[in-house]
């Protein structure tokens, strides 16, 4: 079973409190779900967990006559559909109202609020398991209701997207608090303190490796100047000799071949000056060696 079976799946476990809230689910189940026909309505599923899901609300809030079954189509591949027919009948007129939210009755009221989001994620969402990509998305076929759940979950200030993949309008979140916002707001605890303790491994892993990444750049940046200098220092032994240098310039220039992984805080240390100091020497040594190196290329033109 996929990550977002096992978040459906751990969901429908735990009923809602209130009618109120279990309307709210209905509603968002019947805008993605519902077929309207001549003598009945129809909510087609492709999986079981929702298919009892709805069974179970219907039963709590409404006392109407509906039907269920199942066929099985070979779309695609081979999958069973879940099918719950709600025939016309006295009462469904009045329970189709109960199921009208208007947008401000959604975002003002947190009943309305959470169950309204925990339809819409049992009937289109998709969570990914956090150990590969932090992501939550809902896939619509209809542009108004792909309006309207990213305008709510932007009332809430939540990182929400809006895209077309192929022929569905997607509505996704890739921010992992946020995610885990929804995850505790449609009831799934358990799945939030995972994904939390995912996030904060994986955060720490991240850093763990920025730290050492930084290290490494900075042994390897020490390396490299440490070996520019001794290049310079035995250029010059060679062309003059150490001993023309000043003490000062003579005293940096044997205290880096005696050291030469070492940085340039640390030889400074071992002399008691400033790194500032210890740089200002080598910069005098490196403009000594270019200057020799000017006069070589200049006698062999």
């Amino acid at each position: 079973m996929s990550y977002s079976s096992n978040v459906k799946q751990e969901i429908t476990k735990k009923n809602p409190v209130t009618n109120l809230e279990c309307l709210a689910e209905l509603s968002a189940i019947f805008e993605i779900k519902s077929f309207y026909l001549k003598d009945k309505i129809d909510i087609k599923m492709e999986n079981s967990i929702l298919a009892k899901r709805v069974y179970y609300l219907l039963k709590k809030v409404v006392d109407l006559k509906f039907g269920i079954k199942y066929s099985v189509s070979k779309r695609f591949s081979e999958h069973t559909i879940y099918t719950i027919s709600l025939y016309f009948q006295k009462g469904l007129k009045e329970f189709l109202e109960s199921l009208k939210f208007s947008f401000l009755d959604i975002i003002q009221n947190e009943e309305i609020f959470r169950g309204y989001i925990r339809g819409f994620f049992l009937s289109c969402g998709y969570i990914k398991d956090p150990k590969k990509e932090y992501s939550l998305d809902f896939f619509l076929d209809n542009e108004e209701s792909a309006d309207k759940l990213y305008e709510l979950l932007f009332s809430k200030n939540k990182k929400v997207f809006k895209t077309t993949k192929k022929s569905k309008i997607l509505v996704y979140l890739r921010n992992s608090e946020d995610i885990m916002d929804i995850l505790v707001l449609i009831d799934a605890i358990q799945h939030f303190f995972e994904y939390e303790e995912t996030t904060i491994i994986k955060n720490l892993k991240n850093k763990t490796i920025r730290e050492m990444n930084w290290e490494v750049a900075n042994e390897t940046k020490t390396l490299n100047t440490g070996n520019h200098q001794i290049k310079m220092i035995n250029f010059i032994d060679d062309r003059v000799g150490l001993n023309s240098l000043s003490s000062a310039l003579e005293e940096a220039a044997r205290l880096r071949l005696n050291n030469p992984e070492n940085s340039l805080q640390e030889l400074a240390d071992i002399i008691n000056i400033s790194k500032s100091g210890i740089r200002n020497r080598f910069r005098r040594i490196e403009e000594i060696y270019n200057s020799l190196l000017s006069e070589e290329n200049n006698t062999i033109i």
